[in-house]
């Protein structure tokens, strides 16, 4: 038999890693991270952000910009880098070289401008596409609507995680509150469907931090859903520090200053939302491998136990079970460092040219996962 290692070393390293300690209270943590967050304010991770988000996105501006750098292109060639490129320095080019050069640039440019042609017309395509399908899969804040629409599919994931992106707070529905209220409708959709697991990935791990606003968030979009006399129990787990802040108990938010439940006296939640951030990916898994290369230098760790089914079961501890379905609620496919290994089998959705967190995007989904067939192994 394989010992279970133990994994209060790698949660304190990990811990360690994110500057948290975990010798105060858990909810005193929360709350010194939130107030800390608003010392600093949002400018810090605006900037993060915008590092972090440097993938090209296709914008309404974007085809403006191309025939803007197109013109430039034309009327000044010698502004462009291939000029110089193209001639030596301090050298005057002949008629000949200027031709081939206008030939070549001319080319060129006129391929830019067939691409972004095509560009611009594909954008338009999936922006219609996204607003059609908004108009015809409306959730109009009814778990029966919701319901309806996901008993018609032939199978649904038991376990949903939802990559969202921090927006900086200029920016509509951006900040802190619109990232809680962005995890707030996915929880909700997520429940109204009978999905009972959601993670919720944010690369900042903005979410950990601010667990009380999460928690009225999703509170607020349960009373408008389900009403204030069902509102269903939730609890929010921060897997690599161990920690569990139950949401509502009874149809009652729980305090932010209330008591986190021991296992032995936890109620029985309807949905689990775990938060997930960059951290929880690369950096658990290297840990988790020098704790194991310790123990085995000690001698307490056998070589031979270390297998993929003992990995397996530890990095769930850690991170927790691996998601069916996992959505990308942005234009793009970027996993932001999303933890590999709970990915393995994981259906992997988003829409081309969608920035916004939208039911229709949600649904179809849904609908992609009832139709694929996964394979394990040959």
């Amino acid at each position: 038999m394989v010992e279970k290692i133990d994994l209060d070393e790698v949660k304190h390293t990990l811990a360690q890693a994110n500057q948290i300690t975990t010798s105060v209270s858990p909810n005193k943590l929360v709350k010194d991270q939130a107030q800390q967050l608003e010392k600093n304010g949002s400018s810090d991770l605006d900037s993060a952000v915008a590092e972090t988000n440097c993938s090209p996105v296709y914008g309404s501006d974007s085809f403006l910009n191309s025939f803007n750098n197109l013109f430039k292109a034309l009327l000044s060639p010698k502004d462009v880098g291939s000029h110089s490129k193209f001639f030596k320095e301090g050298e005057k080019p002949t008629y000949g070289q200027l031709t081939e050069f206008y030939i070549y640039h001319v080319v060129l440019t006129m391929i830019y401008l067939v691409m972004s042609i095509l560009r611009m017309f594909q954008y338009l395509s999936n922006r219609i596409k996204l607003r059609f399908l908004s108009v015809a899969f409306n959730s109009a804040e009814d778990p029966e609507i919701i319901n309806n629409d996901v008993n018609k599919l032939a199978k649904i994931p038991r376990r949903v995680s939802a990559i969202l992106n921090y927006k900086p707070e200029q920016e509509e529905n951006g900040g802190v509150e619109g990232l809680c209220n962005d995890a707030a409708k996915v929880a909700t959709w997520c429940l109204s469907s009978g999905i009972a697991n959601l993670f919720v990935y944010e690369y900042h791990g903005v979410l950990k931090k601010r667990v009380p606003a999460l928690r009225r968030a999703i509170y607020k979009k349960f009373v408008a859903y389900f009403g204030t006399q069902n509102v269903p129990n939730f609890v929010i787990k921060i897997p690599h520090l161990n920690l569990s802040y139950p949401g509502s108990v009874d149809g009652k938010l729980v305090e932010d200053d209330g008591e986190i439940l021991s296992n032995g006296n936890s109620p029985k939640y309807n949905i689990e939302i775990t938060l997930l951030s960059v951290t929880d990916g690369r950096p658990t898994i290297v840990e988790l491998t020098k704790v194991m290369a310790d123990l085995a230098k000690k001698g307490e760790l056998r070589p031979k136990d270390i297998t993929l089914k003992f990995m397996d079961q530890e990095l769930q501890q850690l991170v927790g079970k691996e998601p069916d379905l996992v959505i990308m609620f942005q234009p793009f496919l970027n996993l932001q460092g999303y933890p590999p290994w709970q990915i393995r089998l994981s259906e992997l959705y988003w829409e081309p040219d969608n920035d916004s967190i939208g039911y229709a995007v949600f649904l179809r989904a849904l609908q992609k996962y009832s139709t694929c067939k996964i394979n394990v192994g040959r």
